[in-house]
């Protein structure tokens, strides 16, 4: 989801080069690598993995070819699933390398469900999770519009108390795997589905089992690595208080921020999320940053916020969620008539929500060889010395992205980006280029 990575309150620790390899990782998923572009990885998810539900899960930013060898490198020794940005929290437990608690997400009817869960069951659910070696496929196909929505409709249900009548069936095998219409295959990560449009009763099993999972495989961690956790945490609070003293702003007030650019941005109130927030020093740009984030594992919603440790200004803050990830391609009759209306509506969000002065504005998106656009525009609404902030709608006007930028100097017109699909390169080309007015 993603969802990048410690949550200092419930004391989330790992080694710290996994740490930086999941945070790259992560990066990657959201498209928010250094001088990579979000749009480039959400766009060839369309393109190359149209046959599954979770279809960006095979889908990285290349850039040249050489941009990211080191990444990818890194990436490749990263042992599990490769998961969305819908789902990068629970990329994080599945590596082994930290749990990312579900008990701050769920209100006391699901609570009470959870810990009513048999020891047995849960070491299930721990076991197999730690077995699993193999790049999951996800889904057998990509849920239908009308599943997507009543998929949130029993989200939403499942968080009041609404529970399936039985859980999903378990299989080892692909032969198995026949006798049953709908099944979970053990083996490859897989929810075998029906060619009929799934039951709710079907929707709450997958539900279930997810937060079940997770839920089993968080206190799991918890209770096996309790002292790396208390010592992790005192580490990081540590320079929380080093940051403060130097004149920084505390935790706290960088999720007061945070929380008032979540209404304020995306109209979005906190019920129903699980909120989690930590300091780093690395994962924004090298500067010190507080990340404050709301996911629900449930619907599938997930909001990011970097705010500056030093000064408490916004650096980014990014929307995903299953929804946003099938936006449509626009075509060349559309992305002429949307450019006009969307550059105006990023001047008004850079006047009216970040209150930055300006000189220029750009615009970029994707470019295939069928001269459609990808899913999505970035306006860059840059300054005299060369720095910018990015703004990131889909072709409907649905926000998705806020981001300072240092430099865009490296931007350019019709510069090659290599997509990669899971089996195959595309070409495709960045356009960038000065809007007048």
């Amino acid at each position: 989801m993603g969802t990048e990575l410690r949550d200092c309150v419930s004391g989330i620790c790992m080694k710290e080069e996994m740490r930086k390899a999941v945070i790259e990782h992560v990066r990657e998923r959201t498209g928010n690598t250094a001088g990579g572009d979000g749009r480039a990885a959400d766009d060839n998810r369309k393109r190359g993995n149209a046959g599954t539900a979770d279809n960006s899960r095979k889908t990285e930013y290349i850039g040249t070819a050489d941009d990211n060898r080191k990444k990818r490198q890194e990436k490749q020794r990263i042992r599990g699933w490769k998961r969305t940005a819908a789902a990068a929290a629970l990329l994080v437990a599945l590596i082994g390398a930290a749990a990312v608690p579900v008990r701050a997400l769920i209100n006391s009817i699901v609570q009470e469900r959870m810990e009513q869960m048999p020891q047995a069951e849960k070491e299930t659910y721990t076991e197999t999770l730690m077995e699993q070696k193999v790049a999951a496929d996800g889904f057998s196909r990509a849920y239908t519009q009308e599943e997507e929505c009543r998929y949130r409709e029993m989200g939403e249900k499942y968080q009041e108390g609404t529970f399936p009548e039985k859980a999903v069936i378990q299989v080892e095998t692909q032969e198995e795997a026949k006798a049953y219409e709908f099944c979970y295959l053990i083996s490859t990560d897989t929810f075998c589905l029906p060619e009929r449009e799934l039951t709710d009763e079907e929707l709450l099993e997958i539900i279930d089992f997810t937060v079940k999972r997770e839920y089993a495989y968080t206190e799991y961690y918890e209770a096996e690595h309790a002292a790396e956790i208390a010592e992790e945490k005192q580490k990081e609070q540590e320079k929380i208080a080093a940051n403060t003293e130097d004149g920084g702003i505390a935790e706290k007030q960088a999720e007061e921020i945070a929380a008032q650019k979540l209404s304020a941005i995306y109209g979005v109130d906190t019920e129903g999320f699980e909120m989690n927030s930590y300091y780093d020093e690395e994962i924004y740009d090298g500067r010190a940053a507080y990340c404050v984030n709301w996911t629900n594992i449930i619907t599938h919603q997930y909001y990011y916020f970097f705010i500056d440790a030093k000064d408490g200004h916004m650096l980014r803050a990014s929307h995903s969620g299953a929804d946003l990830s099938d936006a449509p391609f626009a075509g060349s009759e559309e992305i002429e008539a949307q450019i006009p209306v969307l550059s105006e509506k990023a001047r008004d969000f850079m006047r009216e929500q970040i209150g930055e002065t300006y000189d220029e504005v750009y615009v970029s998106y994707l470019l295939y060889p069928d001269k459609n656009a990808g899913t999505q525009v970035g306006f860059y609404l840059a300054k005299e010395d060369g720095s910018a902030y990015e703004i990131v709608y889909l072709w409907d006007g649905t926000l998705i992205e806020i981001a300072e930028k240092k430099d865009i100097s490296g931007k350019e017109d019709g510069k090659p980006v290599k997509l990669w699909d899971g089996e195959s390169y595309t070409e495709v080309k960045e356009v960038f280029r000065r809007l007048e007015g």
